[in-house]
């Protein structure tokens, strides 16, 4: 039972001297579902799922899976088409942004974080907006207070400091060593900020 494979399908898309494939495939793990990626360059941009629910038993169903993979395929080969200038030059400058920017894309997806910025070990500051003199001389001033806290736990034996939070009244700034310098994030008072802490330290490790 369930061991039914339907046919894939495989296409590309050139756009100048980029190749944009496009596979559409049944897949039973983790759980059944049609498949199609979309890869430039060897990675893989955009994924499109349609769940079947269960594994195929029979010719009939394999047919009826077949028919929706080549919808499918057909369906995402001709947007790549159409779309593929746009497609191309996102994923270059995705590539071409700088690495702490990527960074702080995904911190901004953490839930309760309304800001973040980086302050490199060369002492500048990265953020996702416009920098002024005034923030980058508070940047400059956090991260000397920071290196003053991260001393006292150090030279106190109060144990490692691996990340720490001030208060700035009505919000709080979580801090945490990143790549030599530091990684800084605003949250209200309100947000319990060791569960943000623990992600931020997921995608800091990850980096």
């Amino acid at each position: 039972m369930g061991t039914f494979i339907p046919a894939g399908r495989l296409s590309a898309v050139k756009y100048g001297d980029q190749r944009i494939e496009i596979q559409t495939e049944f897949s039973k793990y983790p759980e059944p579902r049609i498949a199609t990626s979309v890869s430039l360059a060897g990675q893989v941009i955009h994924k499109i799922q349609k769940l079947w629910g269960k594994p195929i038993d029979s010719i009939d169903e394999m047919r009826v899976v077949e028919e929706i993979i080549n919808k499918q395929h057909n369906e995402v080969t001709a947007l790549i088409h159409e779309h593929a200038h746009t497609l191309v030059e996102q994923v270059q400058a995705q590539r071409n942004r700088p690495g702490g920017e990527q960074i702080l894309d995904q911190v901004g997806k953490v839930e309760h974080v309304q800001s973040a910025f980086i302050l490199t070990s060369e002492g500048k500051l990265v953020a996702r907006q416009k920098i002024t003199k005034e923030a980058e001389i508070v940047a400059a001033m956090i991260a000397s207070l920071t290196e003053i806290l991260f001393d006292i736990g150090r030279t106190m034996n109060l144990g490692d400091c691996e990340d720490c939070v001030l208060n700035l009244g009505s919000h709080d700034l979580l801090l945490l060593p990143f790549q030599g310098g530091y990684l800084a994030v605003l949250v209200d008072t309100k947000v319990r900020k060791r569960e943000v802490l623990e992600q931020l330290w997921k995608i800091a490790r990850a980096a």
